[in-house]
C-alpha cells in the first residue's frame, strides 16, 4: 500500500509541476493579439495574473471525488454567468437613466416632479441585484466542491470585472466576451478532469489484483 501511495504522490507531483510550467510559460510568453478588444481582454486575463493558476490550484485540491470537481465547476460557470446578467443589468439601468435626464432636460414638464419614484419598481429591481449578487448554491451538488469554488470566486469575480469594463463598452465586444469567457472556463475544466482521469487510471491499472 505505501508503495502504490508513494507512486500515486510521485504522479500527481509531476502533474503539478507540468501544469505549473505551462502556466508560467504562457505568462511570460507574448501576449497575443486579436483583432477585437473582447480578444485581447480575454487574453488577459487568462494568460496575465492569478486568475488561471488560482482556478488550476483550487480545482486541482478537490481529489476525494470527481463529484467534487464537479460541483466546483458547476458553481463557478453559474457564479460566471449570473454576473455577465447583473452587469448587463446595471449598463442597463445606467443607459435608461441617462435617457431619462437627457428627455428631462430637453423638454421639462413642470408638472412632473422627478423626485417621484415608483418604489415598486424600485424595491423589485433592488431584490433582483441582490438575488444575483449573492454566491448561490445548486441543490444536490458536493458541498467542498460548492464551498471551494465560493472562495475562490471571491478571488475572480474581481478580475472579470475589471475585464468588462473594457470589453462590455460596446455590443460586439461584450458578446464575443461573454461567449469565449464560458467557452474557456469550460474547455479549462474538461482539460484538467481529463488529466487527472489519466493519473488515476493509471493508478488503478499499475496496483496489484
Amino acid at each position: 500500500i505505501n508503495l502504490l501511495e508513494s507512486r500515486r504522490l510521485q504522479e500527481e507531483t509531476t502533474l503539478r509541476k507540468i501544469i505549473r510550467k505551462l502556466i508560467a510559460e504562457a505568462k511570460t510568453s507574448k501576449i497575443k493579439v486579436h483583432d477585437t478588444t473582447a480578444g485581447n481582454e480575454l487574453e488577459r486575463l487568462f494568460s496575465m495574473g492569478s486568475f488561471l493558476s488560482d482556478l488550476e490550484t483550487d480545482y486541482h485540491a478537490l481529489r476525494t471525488s470527481p463529484e467534487q470537481r464537479k460541483s466546483f465547476a458547476a458553481h463557478i460557470l453559474h457564479a460566471t454567468k449570473s454576473l455577465l446578467e447583473r452587469d448587463q443589468m446595471n449598463r442597463r439601468e445606467d443607459d435608461e437613466y441617462e435617457k431619462e435626464e437627457t428627455t428631462l432636460k430637453t423638454s421639462p414638464d413642470k408638472s412632473f416632479d422627478v423626485n417621484v419614484v415608483d418604489s415598486g419598481v424600485a424595491k423589485e429591481e433592488q431584490t433582483q441585484r441582490e438575488q444575483t449578487e449573492k454566491f448561490v448554491l445548486i441543490p444536490g451538488m458536493d458541498e467542498a466542491g460548492a464551498s471551494a469554488a465560493e472562495r475562490t470566486w471571491k478571488r475572480l469575480e474581481p478580475q472579470i470585472l475589471s475585464a468588462l469594463q473594457v470589453a462590455g463598452k460596446s455590443l460586439q465586444d461584450r458578446a464575443q466576451f461573454e461567449e469565449y469567457l464560458i467557452i474557456n472556463l469550460t474547455d479549462y475544466f474538461n482539460q484538467w478532469e481529463e488529466a487527472i482521469s489519466s493519473v488515476e487510471t493509471k493508478r488503478v491499472e499499475a496496483s496489484p489484483l
